[in-house]
């Protein structure tokens, strides 16, 4: 079943309002305990940067990004700087997805080049929700299987010297999600630890998000609810569902998808 059309940015807004909220909250106590810039929490501590279309913090900070970080340290609350977010994704360009270095497979994509030791990273994003429901509802796994089956036979050919496909995010948590690959790929999953988890991109902010982008809220009540005790220096730690990091060989991809 096709995918409904994509709704404009201004009904994307009002849905996406509570998660900019959460989003707002979190880089507020942020500044608060550690006397940063506000903009500067929120570049760091939310997705903010690439849901305006200016891409991945770590290839460097947009010139456009200034007067909106100035916009909000001037917003006299946190309604009006919620209302400063929404207004700004209404005017920004759409994301770039998969983005530069990346190829894309329908909701997922894969680096364009392997680590050191082989290891070829996978991504994935909500990109086919419609009537059906989201993209990881029973009715579309054999959509996505098809899709890391596409990416694998990618990999296979262009990456010669891959060995493995790795994954790092807050969806091996959910069966649903796990059952789009191998099992012992979602066997090996395993928490992060002490490792430190950007909050500059997905891996963590998903949660917050239904497929049809409203704000969870279990999640937002979860979330909001740690905030007092926040550790400036972990926090991902206010998540209920924490990262989780898997690793499979490419072969036993390539013979799950075969089956």
């Amino acid at each position: 079943m096709p995918s409904q059309s994509p709704p404009d940015r201004a009904t994307r807004a009002a849905r996406l309002a509570g998660v900019f909220e959460v989003q707002l909250r979190l880089a507020r106590r942020m500044a608060e305990l550690t006397g940063a810039p506000l903009g500067d929490m929120v570049l760091r501590h939310t997705n903010l940067h690439r849901r305006f279309g200016l891409g991945r913090i770590s290839a460097g900070v947009a010139p456009a990004w200034a007067p909106f970080a100035e916009a909000l340290e001037r917003a006299a609350d946190l309604s009006e700087q919620v209302a400063i977010v929404q207004a700004t994704f209404v005017a920004a360009q759409p994301e770039t997805y998969p983005g530069p270095g990346r190829t894309g497979f329908g909701c997922f994509a894969c680096d364009d080049a392997a680590s050191a030791d082989g290891a070829v990273h996978i991504h994935f994003r909500n990109a086919d929700t419609c009537e059906a429901g989201g993209p990881l509802s029973a009715a579309k796994l054999a959509r996505r299987k098809a899709e890391m089956a596409a990416l694998v036979a990618h990999v296979r050919v262009r990456l010669p010297q891959a060995s493995h496909i790795r994954g790092r995010s807050w969806l091996y948590n959910l069966e649903a999600y796990r059952r789009v690959f191998p099992p012992d790929y979602g066997a090996s999953r395993r928490s992060v630890g002490d490792e430190p988890v950007r909050l500059d991109g997905n891996s963590l902010w998903g949660q917050l998000i239904g497929s049809d982008e409203g704000v969870r809220p279990g999640v937002r009540d979860a979330v909001v609810s740690a905030l007092p005790g926040l550790d400036p220096s972990a926090p991902w730690k206010v998540f209920p569902l924490s990262v989780l990091a898997t690793g499979a060989p490419l072969e036993s991809f390539e013979a799950f998808y075969r089956s």
